[in-house]
């Protein structure tokens, strides 16, 4: 998949968590960064149509946003509603 990606200058020169990431992950060269972009982007693609083809992406996002509006609330251990399928 072609896209502009580079590795000299720019954030991965000075910003310490980008020359962190491509040390950990051994990039040498642009091109393998692009791989890694790639197989990231298919990676959240496959998740994206598992969750539209189980339980939906609306009523997953909805499960983690009352999770998250409970804890807010002050709910704690089992007030919490921790599946995303029991409404």
């Amino acid at each position: 998949m072609p896209m502009a990606v580079g590795i000299v200058g720019g954030a991965t020169r000075v910003h310490p968590a980008a020359r962190a990431a491509l040390k950990l992950m051994g990039i040498q060269s642009a091109a393998q960064l692009a791989e890694i972009i790639a197989a990231v982007g298919l990676a959240q693609n496959l998740a994206a149509l598992r969750a539209l083809a189980s339980e939906g992406i609306q009523r997953g996002h909805m499960a983690l946003h009352a999770r998250q509006i409970a804890i807010a609330a002050g709910a704690a251990g089992e007030q919490i509603n921790t599946s995303p399928t029991r409404w």
